[in-house]
């Protein structure tokens, strides 16, 4: 081999070398020597991973706030449909930017991108609250949402009816609504699914009220049973019960709890509204708001189906490699998705966690941890580690959301105060991400 690589080099530098510039980069050295060896051995290069989608990080608006005639939007959901479009959901609140039970007649509407998120449609009508009712029908909102892999069905599980969380009783609980559809969200089908819901929880009467919290229902790529992927959300239980995990093998027409329902994943009275996503090796992960804003930071827990058992809450709250935020009680979306590190070429994943950092609900952020191999997500305590932060916006801003679109990019859609300065005013904006922009050039992502 010694001998070859002599008489390659020999050839490869001499001005009529058989050999030459065999790369093409304007010279003659042992590079072209390396291009020939790898012919003869027949090696051949890595694919690199596909180029990022273009980034437009121009924010736009998709649901506008108006305050002269009380006119709020509230709560983002978004979701992919079968064919790659784009479908943004939100409350319609008419008269305040109050919850179900401090409002009335609250829509849940939405709008379709056909281009990325560049242009929306026309807003319609998914869930109509009837200001006049007292039932079910009188207010829907706080959508979580889901368009399935296979399939395209869509499904969105909502609060609904009048009575408010806090003052709700399993007399007269906060309600939970269940719309279905199967032609890209132009009709939907409605469903009053309170009694199934609060009935996992039969055994359990300290659960009195409860909602599927808002955004994006995960899920699975690995556990199918039966016609769909097993689908997770977390709902939000009352104060000393915090929040609860459900999964469903029949795309939400079913559901159980996550370990049982006896099982608590947050220690109380910290858990709150939450968001799940499925760990590389199956496993589930909670990610979960605090009700108390001193912990400044995410609550993690990972659901490990071969102990089957939750492990032990992990507080996210280091300033410096934490996902904190500073004395702010707000929910967030989690991913994670599959990347390529830049620096030397390695497959790996990318944990992505929004939350308002600033004070107050403002700076709404991205963070993002490199997942290499299992020791880094093994235990809570490991996942809350390891984070570094992207800014989207330097605006006050609340709730945010997040999907990963199948072109590779980040659909990122959050509450602003765009274009006033009051917290109670925001518009619903939407961006279309990389990878690479969110990291700074550290990952790419692979489609």
């Amino acid at each position: 081999m010694v001998l070859l690589l002599a008489v390659l080099l020999s050839q490869a530098v001499g001005a009529q070398g058989v050999y030459g510039d065999v790369n093409g980069d304007s010279e003659v050295d042992i590079a072209d020597v390396n291009e020939v060896i790898n012919v003869i051995l027949g090696y051949t290069e890595p694919v690199p991973p596909p180029d990022e989608p273009e980034s437009d990080t121009i924010p736009v608006t998709v649901f506008d706030t108006e305050l002269s005639p009380r006119h709020y939007y509230r709560i983002p959901a978004i979701v992919e449909l079968h064919d790659g479009r784009l479908l943004a959901m939100a409350d319609d609140r008419h008269s305040s930017d109050a919850d179900i039970g401090g409002n009335k007649g609250i829509d849940i509407v939405g709008r379709v991108s056909a281009d990325g998120g560049k242009t929306w449609g026309e807003t319609f009508m998914i869930a109509n609250g009837t200001t006049f009712s007292n039932g079910f029908t009188n207010s829907h909102g706080d959508a979580a949402a889901v368009a399935d892999h296979e399939t395209g069905r869509l499904l969105i599980m909502c609060a609904s009816g009048t009575q408010g969380f806090l003052s709700s009783t399993l007399q007269n609980p906060l309600r939970v609504g269940r719309y279905m559809s199967e032609d890209d969200g132009q009709t939907w089908s409605e469903e009053d699914v309170t009694n199934d819901i609060y009935g996992i929880f039969a055994e359990c009467p300290e659960v009195n009220s409860l909602f599927f919290s808002s955004g994006r229902i995960c899920q699975s790529r690995r556990i199918k049973v039966g016609d769909y992927y097993r689908i997770y959300s977390a709902v939000d239980g009352p104060m000393g019960v915090g929040c609860l995990v459900l999964y469903s093998d029949d795309f939400g027409l079913t559901w159980q709890a996550l370990g049982g329902p006896q099982v608590r994943p947050t220690i109380t009275p910290w858990g709150d509204e939450a968001k799940i996503e499925e760990l590389p090796d199956g496993n589930v992960l909670l990610s979960c708001r605090s009700k108390q804003t001193g912990t400044s930071g995410r609550l993690f827990n990972i659901y490990n189906y071969f102990t089957a058992s939750w492990g032990e809450m992990a507080v996210s709250n280091d300033a410096e490699q934490g996902t904190y935020s500073e004395d702010c009680s707000c929910n967030g979306e989690v991913l994670i998705v599959p990347v390529v590190r830049t620096s030397d070429g390695r497959s790996m994943h990318l944990a992505l966690q929004t939350v308002p950092r600033g004070k107050g609900r403002q700076l709404v952020s991205i963070y993002y941890k490199p997942l290499l191999d299992g020791s880094d997500y093994d235990e809570p305590s490991d996942f809350s580690l390891g984070w570094q932060r992207y800014q989207v916006t330097d605006n006050y801003s609340a709730y945010s959301t997040m999907i990963a679109t199948t072109g590779g990019g980040i659909a990122f859609f959050h509450e602003d105060c765009n274009d006033n300065n009051s917290t109670s005013a925001y518009d619903l904006l939407f961006q279309q991400l990389t990878i690479d922009r969110i990291t700074n050039g550290k990952y790419t992502a692979i489609k």
